[in-house]
Protein backbone atom coordinates (compact mmCIF):
# COMPACT_ATOMS: atom_id res chain seq x y z
CA UNK A 1 0.00 0.00 0.00
CA UNK A 2 1.40 3.38 -1.11
CA UNK A 3 4.88 4.62 -1.93
CA UNK A 4 7.14 4.92 1.08
CA UNK A 5 8.66 8.28 2.05
CA UNK A 6 11.74 8.41 4.24
CA UNK A 7 12.86 11.68 5.81
CA UNK A 8 16.14 12.82 7.31
CA UNK A 9 16.55 12.65 11.07
CA UNK A 10 15.05 15.56 13.03
CA UNK A 11 15.84 16.91 16.48
CA UNK A 12 12.47 16.11 18.01
CA UNK A 13 12.77 18.21 21.14
CA UNK A 14 11.68 21.28 19.16
CA UNK A 15 8.72 19.63 17.42
CA UNK A 16 5.08 19.71 18.49
CA UNK A 17 4.31 16.26 17.05
CA UNK A 18 6.35 13.86 14.86
CA UNK A 19 4.37 14.71 11.72
CA UNK A 20 5.67 18.26 11.93
CA UNK A 21 8.78 16.81 10.28
CA UNK A 22 6.64 16.15 7.18
CA UNK A 23 4.99 19.58 7.05
CA UNK A 24 7.43 21.23 4.63
CA UNK A 25 7.84 18.02 2.60
CA UNK A 26 4.07 17.87 2.17
CA UNK A 27 3.61 21.46 1.04
CA UNK A 28 6.59 21.33 -1.32
CA UNK A 29 5.00 18.27 -2.87
CA UNK A 30 1.51 19.78 -3.13
CA UNK A 31 2.68 23.07 -4.66
CA UNK A 32 4.97 21.14 -7.00
CA UNK A 33 1.86 19.86 -8.81
CA UNK A 34 1.35 22.25 -11.74
CA UNK A 35 -2.48 22.29 -11.69
CA UNK A 36 -2.61 22.97 -7.96
CA UNK A 37 0.12 25.61 -8.01
CA UNK A 38 -1.57 27.45 -10.90
CA UNK A 39 -5.00 27.28 -9.22
CA UNK A 40 -3.60 28.55 -5.92
CA UNK A 41 -1.66 31.34 -7.65
CA UNK A 42 -4.78 32.55 -9.44
CA UNK A 43 -6.72 32.56 -6.18
CA UNK A 44 -3.95 34.51 -4.44
CA UNK A 45 -3.79 37.07 -7.25
CA UNK A 46 -7.50 37.55 -7.89
CA UNK A 47 -9.71 36.06 -5.19
CA UNK A 48 -8.34 37.15 -1.84
CA UNK A 49 -6.43 34.00 -0.86
CA UNK A 50 -3.40 34.38 1.39
CA UNK A 51 -0.09 33.07 0.03
CA UNK A 52 0.74 31.63 3.45
CA UNK A 53 -0.34 28.18 4.63
CA UNK A 54 -0.83 27.78 8.37
CA UNK A 55 -0.25 24.52 10.24
CA UNK A 56 -1.67 24.96 13.71
CA UNK A 57 -1.58 23.00 16.97
CA UNK A 58 -4.66 21.73 18.79
CA UNK A 59 -3.75 20.90 22.38
CA UNK A 60 -7.25 20.34 23.74
CA UNK A 61 -8.47 17.75 21.29
CA UNK A 62 -9.14 17.68 17.55
CA UNK A 63 -11.80 20.27 16.79
CA UNK A 64 -10.93 21.64 13.33
CA UNK A 65 -9.08 19.29 10.96
CA UNK A 66 -8.69 22.06 8.38
CA UNK A 67 -10.39 25.33 7.56
CA UNK A 68 -10.24 28.46 5.47
CA UNK A 69 -11.09 31.66 7.30
CA UNK A 70 -10.63 35.43 6.86
CA UNK A 71 -7.44 36.88 8.37
CA UNK A 72 -6.58 40.56 7.80
CA UNK A 73 -8.75 40.76 4.70
CA UNK A 74 -7.46 37.52 3.13
CA UNK A 75 -8.62 33.92 3.26
CA UNK A 76 -6.15 31.73 5.13
CA UNK A 77 -5.87 27.97 4.54
CA UNK A 78 -5.06 26.30 7.85
CA UNK A 79 -4.44 22.61 8.60
CA UNK A 80 -4.33 21.01 12.05
CA UNK A 81 -1.03 19.28 12.86
CA UNK A 82 -2.89 17.35 15.54
CA UNK A 83 -5.33 15.96 12.98
CA UNK A 84 -2.41 15.21 10.65
CA UNK A 85 -0.82 13.09 13.39
CA UNK A 86 -4.10 11.21 13.73
CA UNK A 87 -4.31 10.69 9.95
CA UNK A 88 -0.72 9.41 9.97
CA UNK A 89 -1.58 6.85 12.66
CA UNK A 90 -4.77 5.76 10.86
CA UNK A 91 -2.78 5.35 7.63
CA UNK A 92 -0.18 3.25 9.45
CA UNK A 93 -2.80 1.14 11.21
CA UNK A 94 -5.04 0.57 8.19
CA UNK A 95 -2.12 -0.30 5.89
CA UNK A 96 -0.73 -2.87 8.32
CA UNK A 97 -4.21 -4.20 9.12
CA UNK A 98 -5.21 -4.54 5.46
CA UNK A 99 -1.94 -6.18 4.40
CA UNK A 100 -1.73 -8.63 7.30
CA UNK A 101 -5.33 -9.31 8.36
CA UNK A 102 -7.23 -8.98 5.07
CA UNK A 103 -4.97 -9.38 2.05
CA UNK A 104 -2.63 -12.20 3.11
CA UNK A 105 -5.45 -14.42 4.47
CA UNK A 106 -7.45 -13.78 1.27
CA UNK A 107 -4.46 -14.79 -0.86
CA UNK A 108 -4.02 -17.92 1.23
CA UNK A 109 -7.69 -18.83 0.85
CA UNK A 110 -7.57 -18.27 -2.92
CA UNK A 111 -4.28 -20.13 -3.33
CA UNK A 112 -2.60 -17.06 -4.84
CA UNK A 113 0.03 -16.41 -2.16
CA UNK A 114 2.77 -17.73 -4.43
CA UNK A 115 5.49 -15.78 -2.61
CA UNK A 116 4.51 -17.19 0.77
CA UNK A 117 3.81 -13.85 2.49
CA UNK A 118 3.16 -14.19 6.21
CA UNK A 119 1.47 -11.81 8.64
CA UNK A 120 3.97 -9.69 10.57
CA UNK A 121 2.93 -9.71 14.23
CA UNK A 122 5.52 -7.08 15.18
CA UNK A 123 4.05 -4.67 12.62
CA UNK A 124 0.54 -5.36 13.91
CA UNK A 125 1.53 -4.69 17.52
CA UNK A 126 3.36 -1.51 16.57
CA UNK A 127 0.44 -0.25 14.44
CA UNK A 128 -2.05 -1.04 17.20
CA UNK A 129 0.03 0.90 19.73
CA UNK A 130 0.44 3.92 17.44
CA UNK A 131 -3.30 3.98 16.75
CA UNK A 132 -4.06 3.70 20.47
CA UNK A 133 -1.75 6.63 21.24
CA UNK A 134 -3.16 8.73 18.42
CA UNK A 135 -6.71 8.21 19.64
CA UNK A 136 -5.79 10.13 22.78
CA UNK A 137 -5.27 13.18 20.55
CA UNK A 138 -9.00 13.29 19.92
CA UNK A 139 -9.50 14.53 23.49
CA UNK A 140 -6.15 16.10 24.42
CA UNK A 141 -2.41 16.23 23.90
CA UNK A 142 0.51 14.79 25.85
CA UNK A 143 3.84 15.75 24.27
CA UNK A 144 5.87 12.96 25.88
CA UNK A 145 3.61 10.15 24.69
CA UNK A 146 4.48 10.55 21.02
CA UNK A 147 8.23 10.34 21.50
CA UNK A 148 8.41 7.09 23.48
CA UNK A 149 8.37 4.90 20.36
CA UNK A 150 10.56 4.96 17.21
CA UNK A 151 9.86 8.23 15.40
CA UNK A 152 8.80 8.74 11.82
CA UNK A 153 12.25 9.84 10.67
CA UNK A 154 14.26 7.04 12.30
CA UNK A 155 11.84 4.10 12.55
CA UNK A 156 14.49 1.33 12.67
CA UNK A 157 12.76 -2.05 12.24
CA UNK A 158 9.47 -0.33 11.36
CA UNK A 159 10.90 1.50 8.36
CA UNK A 160 8.54 -0.14 5.84
CA UNK A 161 5.15 0.61 7.46
CA UNK A 162 6.31 4.02 8.74
CA UNK A 163 7.55 5.00 5.29
CA UNK A 164 4.19 4.03 3.83
CA UNK A 165 2.37 6.02 6.52
CA UNK A 166 4.56 9.03 5.67
CA UNK A 167 3.55 8.75 2.03
CA UNK A 168 -0.13 8.44 2.93
CA UNK A 169 0.08 11.57 5.07
CA UNK A 170 1.65 13.59 2.25
CA UNK A 171 -1.23 12.46 0.03
CA UNK A 172 -3.69 13.32 2.79
CA UNK A 173 -2.27 16.83 3.18
CA UNK A 174 -2.60 17.25 -0.59
CA UNK A 175 -6.30 16.43 -0.34
CA UNK A 176 -6.87 18.65 2.72
CA UNK A 177 -5.17 21.58 0.98
CA UNK A 178 -7.11 21.02 -2.26
CA UNK A 179 -10.40 20.69 -0.37
CA UNK A 180 -9.91 24.06 1.34
CA UNK A 181 -8.58 25.66 -1.85
CA UNK A 182 -11.69 24.40 -3.64
CA UNK A 183 -13.93 26.23 -1.18
CA UNK A 184 -12.25 29.47 -2.22
CA UNK A 185 -12.30 28.66 -5.94
CA UNK A 186 -16.01 27.81 -5.76
CA UNK A 187 -16.83 31.00 -3.85
CA UNK A 188 -17.96 29.31 -0.64
CA UNK A 189 -15.70 31.45 1.55
CA UNK A 190 -17.21 34.70 0.30
CA UNK A 191 -20.74 34.26 1.64
CA UNK A 192 -22.80 33.02 4.54
CA UNK A 193 -24.38 29.61 3.90
CA UNK A 194 -27.42 27.86 5.28
CA UNK A 195 -26.97 24.35 6.71
CA UNK A 196 -28.18 22.66 3.53
CA UNK A 197 -26.00 24.91 1.40
CA UNK A 198 -23.01 24.12 3.61
CA UNK A 199 -23.50 20.37 3.17
CA UNK A 200 -23.71 20.78 -0.60
CA UNK A 201 -20.59 22.96 -0.54
CA UNK A 202 -18.61 20.32 1.36
CA UNK A 203 -19.58 17.71 -1.23
CA UNK A 204 -18.59 20.07 -4.05
CA UNK A 205 -15.24 20.82 -2.38
CA UNK A 206 -14.49 17.09 -2.07
CA UNK A 207 -15.29 16.57 -5.74
CA UNK A 208 -13.28 19.57 -6.92
CA UNK A 209 -10.31 18.54 -4.78
CA UNK A 210 -10.28 15.13 -6.47
CA UNK A 211 -10.47 16.90 -9.85
CA UNK A 212 -7.41 18.98 -8.95
CA UNK A 213 -5.50 15.82 -8.06
CA UNK A 214 -6.85 13.59 -10.84
CA UNK A 215 -4.14 14.35 -13.40
CA UNK A 216 -1.60 12.85 -11.00
CA UNK A 217 -3.42 9.55 -10.49
CA UNK A 218 -1.54 7.73 -13.25
CA UNK A 219 1.83 9.05 -12.08
CA UNK A 220 4.35 7.67 -9.60
CA UNK A 221 2.66 9.30 -6.60
CA UNK A 222 -0.91 8.90 -7.82
CA UNK A 223 -1.80 6.02 -5.52
CA UNK A 224 -0.60 8.02 -2.51
CA UNK A 225 -2.96 10.83 -3.49
CA UNK A 226 -5.86 8.38 -3.67
CA UNK A 227 -5.08 6.54 -0.46
CA UNK A 228 -4.28 9.83 1.29
CA UNK A 229 -7.65 11.32 0.36
CA UNK A 230 -9.65 8.29 1.49
CA UNK A 231 -7.57 8.02 4.68
CA UNK A 232 -8.63 11.57 5.60
CA UNK A 233 -12.28 10.49 5.35
CA UNK A 234 -11.61 7.21 7.18
CA UNK A 235 -9.87 9.18 9.93
CA UNK A 236 -12.90 11.43 10.33
CA UNK A 237 -15.10 8.33 10.53
CA UNK A 238 -13.12 6.40 13.16
CA UNK A 239 -12.85 9.36 15.54
CA UNK A 240 -15.91 8.12 17.42
CA UNK A 241 -19.39 6.62 17.45
CA UNK A 242 -21.04 9.89 16.42
CA UNK A 243 -18.61 10.57 13.59
CA UNK A 244 -20.85 8.70 11.18
CA UNK A 245 -23.13 11.75 11.18
CA UNK A 246 -22.05 14.90 9.40
CA UNK A 247 -24.23 16.99 11.66
CA UNK A 248 -26.14 19.85 10.15
CA UNK A 249 -23.35 21.29 7.98
CA UNK A 250 -21.46 18.29 6.55
CA UNK A 251 -22.53 15.23 4.55
CA UNK A 252 -22.96 12.00 6.48
CA UNK A 253 -19.77 9.94 6.33
CA UNK A 254 -21.26 7.00 4.43
CA UNK A 255 -22.45 9.39 1.74
CA UNK A 256 -19.16 11.27 1.64
CA UNK A 257 -17.10 8.09 1.37
CA UNK A 258 -19.39 6.69 -1.33
CA UNK A 259 -19.09 9.87 -3.40
CA UNK A 260 -15.28 9.88 -3.19
CA UNK A 261 -14.89 6.20 -4.04
CA UNK A 262 -17.19 6.65 -7.02
CA UNK A 263 -15.20 9.70 -8.12
CA UNK A 264 -11.93 7.72 -8.05
CA UNK A 265 -13.31 5.31 -10.68
CA UNK A 266 -11.42 2.27 -9.37
CA UNK A 267 -11.24 -1.23 -10.84
CA UNK A 268 -13.31 -3.69 -8.80
CA UNK A 269 -10.14 -5.52 -7.70
CA UNK A 270 -8.28 -2.36 -6.70
CA UNK A 271 -6.94 -2.90 -3.18
CA UNK A 272 -8.19 0.57 -2.19
CA UNK A 273 -11.72 -0.91 -1.98
CA UNK A 274 -10.41 -3.39 0.58
CA UNK A 275 -8.48 -0.70 2.47
CA UNK A 276 -11.57 1.51 2.89
CA UNK A 277 -13.79 -1.52 3.54
CA UNK A 278 -11.46 -2.45 6.39
CA UNK A 279 -11.94 1.00 7.96
CA UNK A 280 -15.73 0.66 7.65
CA UNK A 281 -15.52 -2.80 9.21
CA UNK A 282 -13.47 -1.42 12.09
CA UNK A 283 -16.05 1.27 12.85
CA UNK A 284 -18.89 -1.24 12.70
CA UNK A 285 -17.17 -3.66 15.07
CA UNK A 286 -16.27 -0.94 17.57
CA UNK A 287 -19.24 1.43 17.34
CA UNK A 288 -21.87 -0.07 15.06
CA UNK A 289 -23.01 -3.12 17.00
CA UNK A 290 -21.54 -5.64 14.54
CA UNK A 291 -20.39 -8.73 16.46
CA UNK A 292 -17.35 -10.81 15.55
CA UNK A 293 -19.59 -13.86 15.17
CA UNK A 294 -21.90 -12.03 12.76
CA UNK A 295 -18.91 -10.80 10.82
CA UNK A 296 -17.38 -14.29 10.59
CA UNK A 297 -20.66 -15.61 9.16
CA UNK A 298 -20.63 -13.08 6.33
CA UNK A 299 -18.95 -15.44 3.86
CA UNK A 300 -16.38 -14.72 1.18
CA UNK A 301 -16.15 -11.96 -1.40
CA UNK A 302 -15.16 -12.30 -5.05
CA UNK A 303 -13.80 -8.78 -5.33
CA UNK A 304 -12.51 -6.10 -2.97
CA UNK A 305 -15.30 -3.87 -4.23
CA UNK A 306 -17.83 -6.43 -2.93
CA UNK A 307 -16.05 -6.38 0.44
CA UNK A 308 -16.30 -2.57 0.57
CA UNK A 309 -19.93 -2.43 -0.56
CA UNK A 310 -21.00 -4.98 2.06
CA UNK A 311 -19.62 -2.89 4.93
CA UNK A 312 -20.78 0.39 3.41
CA UNK A 313 -24.34 -0.97 3.28
CA UNK A 314 -24.11 -1.89 6.96
CA UNK A 315 -22.70 1.54 7.77
CA UNK A 316 -25.52 3.27 5.95
CA UNK A 317 -28.09 1.12 7.76
CA UNK A 318 -26.64 2.08 11.15
CA UNK A 319 -26.51 5.76 10.22
CA UNK A 320 -30.13 5.75 8.99
CA UNK A 321 -31.26 4.10 12.24
CA UNK A 322 -29.36 6.49 14.48
CA UNK A 323 -29.79 9.68 12.46
CA UNK A 324 -33.06 9.29 10.53
CA UNK A 325 -34.15 11.96 8.09
CA UNK A 326 -37.87 12.36 7.48
CA UNK A 327 -37.12 14.36 4.35
CA UNK A 328 -33.99 13.78 2.28
CA UNK A 329 -31.79 16.87 2.26
CA UNK A 330 -31.52 18.89 -0.94
CA UNK A 331 -27.91 17.79 -1.46
CA UNK A 332 -28.66 14.03 -1.42
CA UNK A 333 -27.94 12.12 -4.64
CA UNK A 334 -29.09 8.52 -5.13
Amino acid sequence: MSIAIQTSFFDYKDLFLPVQALRDVSMEHVLGIDEIYEAATIECDTNGLSKGILFFEERNGIMTPAEISPVNGEYQIAISLTFCQFVWAVGLYMTVYFDNVVQIPNMNAAGTNIHGYKANKDYLEYANEQFRLARSLIWGYNHDVFFELPNICDPLEFREPVGKANGILVGGVAFLFCHELSHNILGHTHKESTDDESVAEETAADNYAIELLSNTFDGDFGFNHKVGAVTVLCSLLVMGKDSISGGSRHPHMDYRIRMMMTKLNLHEMDCLWGYVGSALRLWLLVYGGLTIQEDMNTGGFNFYKDFYEHYLRLLTQVREQRYPKLVKPVWYVE
